[in-house]
């Protein structure tokens, strides 16, 4: 996920959503008051504070940044006070990145003993009666096939927890309570659907696009988030200051996490076998080559539980009281310039959405004096909404977006009952192992076919919940070669990776899933079909399956897709106003519909309502510049008294648009640690 050129995701547009990612984030250099905010932040943490010189008033917008800007300074005036509190976090952050190291080292490992023991399965396969029985057979490739996957199950935990670990530690918890949630569409905004079309079968299912951005932004990296998401952003989630809050919440999260971890299911089985204790500790992982690997990781991870992680939190506990005083006096410190930030930031966002004040006075002229004019205007207004709606790119985008709908629904039905098969293959109370047979499965595609398998089960799913998804879009994002985590490369699977060409994915595709129904039909499974109940219909029902049609289909889809991604390139580039002749992009059609909307919706309205309008508009005027003024106050009052620096706050214009700015300059805390270990920054 980390490299330099960004991954091309083919989607359709979404059309017409205020959240959509058609509303390109604006770059801070074409807005004033925020690029002023990165570069104070820049030109703050070069300056010395040292030098004993009179006081430089900086004069600063009240925006989005600002409070990165407050943060920097109060870090830097109370840094001596907090070395116990950041040395111990950084002890214990170093150990949650080593704890990751072994369980991807771990999961490496089991994934390459999966083919093993599958080889070694079918090496001594049942036919040989002297030994082992068919059912015997079966039951041995079903336990170790299920510690296998116990073990795998355990280490991706532990990369889980981990992760979630490294995101407290490294972020804000104040500053993420004020952003909004990931960006996502909304059904309400969307206004295609095709429910006439859905069937018992896929109702609560076909929700192709319900969870698409949470999709995609876990496949981009963290610039790219920033990207998508800086307009919903009001603060960076990088801590830039610690406080007692944010300690307290890791030091206790970090514990539920480690308790968590040791308690797992796989722990006990697996301590029981690095010490040869218990009668049945033989018979788990039997015949796998790389059996001491597995131990030999699970030994360092256990070591890091029981050892270092008592050991550094014990530290970090420590270090939170000793400066106890300091840090919650920093929460408070923050809490007081927060509040009214926010407060304003909010008053600010009820302005733009409102009508702007000129117009309602320009109906409320027309209704007094020239009724005719106001007619007139009326007509231009519903004119307007039509010739928009009319807009060649936009019908043209509208159309895409439903047949690339139609075209979900076709191939959600396909995959359905596959994903119905697999779920019962492994969420099932009895696991059912892949083995290697003669004529239809190799060794070396039976553990492409295991995770195959585990990527489907995870999509049309009636509830979700995480990694799961009610759409297919995760499998139509797969086929274009777009990786979904890091995990993935420690798996070093080739099915949809690489510099395979689309035609290639989906023949591979195609093949694995008609293998999986004629293992399941000759009955070639790990286990006998009676073992799972519902496993034999499931089976039955995948007989429909047709792989020549699903590549068919998904390649118009993905034609389509091209198709409207290319309009919408094209009408970005001939942005312009309409009264020019120059169309307007998507972004700005999308707006100028909002805008011509609202005009309407005035011009409809009686004199007495206008007036009314005008009133609350100005009311609203009123309220933003009042909590500018307690913003203001209390900003320049906390840094003069707690961080010796004089500001002078000026409130944005009214149609200024607020984004987050990004300052490459101003590092989180952890940051530098973060990059050494080669984790991911936080998006914003």
């Amino acid at each position: 996920l980390n490299t330099n050129e960004a991954p091309t995701i083919t989607l359709p547009l979404l059309l017409p959503t205020n959240n959509s990612i058609l509303h390109s984030p604006i770059h801070p250099s074409s807005l004033s008051p925020m690029s002023v905010i990165g570069f104070l932040i820049e030109s703050f943490i070069k300056r010395n504070f040292n030098n004993g010189k009179a006081h430089e008033v900086i004069q600063t917008t009240a925006g989005p940044g600002l409070m990165t800007l407050l943060d920097t300074a109060l870090y830097q005036t109370y840094e001596g006070q907090l070395v116990a509190t950041i040395s111990s976090a950084h002890a214990l952050l170093h150990v949650w990145f080593e704890l990751k190291s072994q369980a991807s080292a771990m999961l490496q490992h089991c994934c390459q003993t999966t083919l093993m023991t599958n080889n070694n399965n079918t090496t001594h396969a049942p036919s040989s009666h002297n030994t082992h029985s068919k059912q015997q057979q079966q039951k041995e490739n079903q336990t170790n096939y299920a510690s296998l996957n116990n073990t795998e199950a355990f280490a991706r935990y532990c990369i889980d927890c981990a992760n979630e670990a490294i995101s407290l530690l490294t972020t804000d918890k104040m500053s993420s309570s004020a952003n909004i949630a990931s960006t996502k569409t909304d059904d309400s905004g969307i206004g295609i659907r095709i429910r006439d079309r859905d069937s018992d079968m896929l109702g609560g299912i076909v929700a192709s696009q319900e969870h698409t951005w949470e999709e995609i932004g876990i496949r981009l990296s963290p610039t790219q988030q920033h990207m998508m998401r800086k307009k919903d952003c009001w603060e960076s989630t990088k801590l830039y200051c610690p406080d007692y809050v944010w300690a307290d919440d890791a030091m206790s999260q970090c514990q539920r996490l480690v308790r968590a971890l040791v308690k797992h299911a796989a722990v006990e089985e697996l301590i029981a076998v690095s010490t040869c204790m218990g009668a049945g500790s033989a018979k788990v992982l039997v015949g796998c080559s790389l059996r001491g690997k597995i131990l030999k990781s699970f030994g360092n991870v256990m070591l890091l539980l029981k050892n270092d992680f008592p050991l550094r939190l014990q530290q970090f506990r420590r270090g939170i009281e000793s400066d106890v005083v300091v840090s919650k006096r920093l929460y408070l410190i923050k809490t007081e310039y927060r509040a009214p930030f926010r407060g304003f930031l909010e008053g600010h966002a009820h302005v733009q959405r409102a009508p702007s004040l000129s117009l309602v006075q320009d109906y409320i002229h027309l209704h007094k004096w020239d009724i005719k004019a106001l007619k007139e205007r009326r007509k231009l207004a519903n004119q307007r909404i039509q010739d928009y709606l009319t807009d060649k790119n936009f019908v043209e985008a509208i159309t895409i977006e439903e047949k690339c709908e139609n075209l979900e629904v076709d191939l959600a039905r396909m995959i359905f009952p596959f994903a119905e098969l697999a779920k019962l293959f492994f969420d099932g109370r009895t696991l059912v192992p892949i083995v290697e047979v003669d004529g239809v499965i190799d060794g070396k595609e039976v553990p492409l076919l295991q995770e195959q398998l585990k990527r489907i089960r995870c999509i049309l799913c009636r509830k979700t919940s995480a990694g799961m998804s009610k759409g297919i879009r995760p499998l139509l994002i797969d086929l274009q070669g777009i990786p979904r985590d890091a995990v993935t490369s420690v798996r070093g699977l080739n099915t949809y990776y690489g510099k395979n060409s689309i035609d290639m994915r989906l023949s591979k595709l195609c093949s694995q899933l008609l293998c999986v129904y004629e293992l399941g039909k000759s009955n070639k499974l790990g286990i006998e079909k009676k073992e799972v109940d519902g496993l034999t219909s499931a089976i039955k029902a995948c007989s429909g399956f047709d792989g020549n049609r699903f590549s068919s289909l998904y390649k118009q889809w993905y034609e389509l897709s091209q198709k409207q991604q290319q309009i919408r390139i094209t009408a970005n580039r001939g942005n312009g106003a309409r009264h020019t002749g120059t169309p307007l992009s998507l972004e700005g059609l999308s707006e100028e519909i909002r805008k011509a909307e609202i005009e309407v919706s005035i011009a409809m309205a009686s004199s007495a309502s206008l007036s009314v309008v005008q009133q609350r508009i100005e009311h609203m005027e009123k309220d933003r510049l009042k909590r500018f003024g307690i913003l203001k106050e209390m900003v320049e009052e906390c840094c003069l008294r707690e961080m010796d620096l004089a500001i002078k706050l000026v409130p944005p214009e009214k149609e200024c648009v607020l984004e987050l700015p990004e300052i490459r300059s101003a590092q989180g805390i952890f940051e530098p640690a973060l990059e050494i270990a080669g984790e991911p920054l936080p998006s914003c």
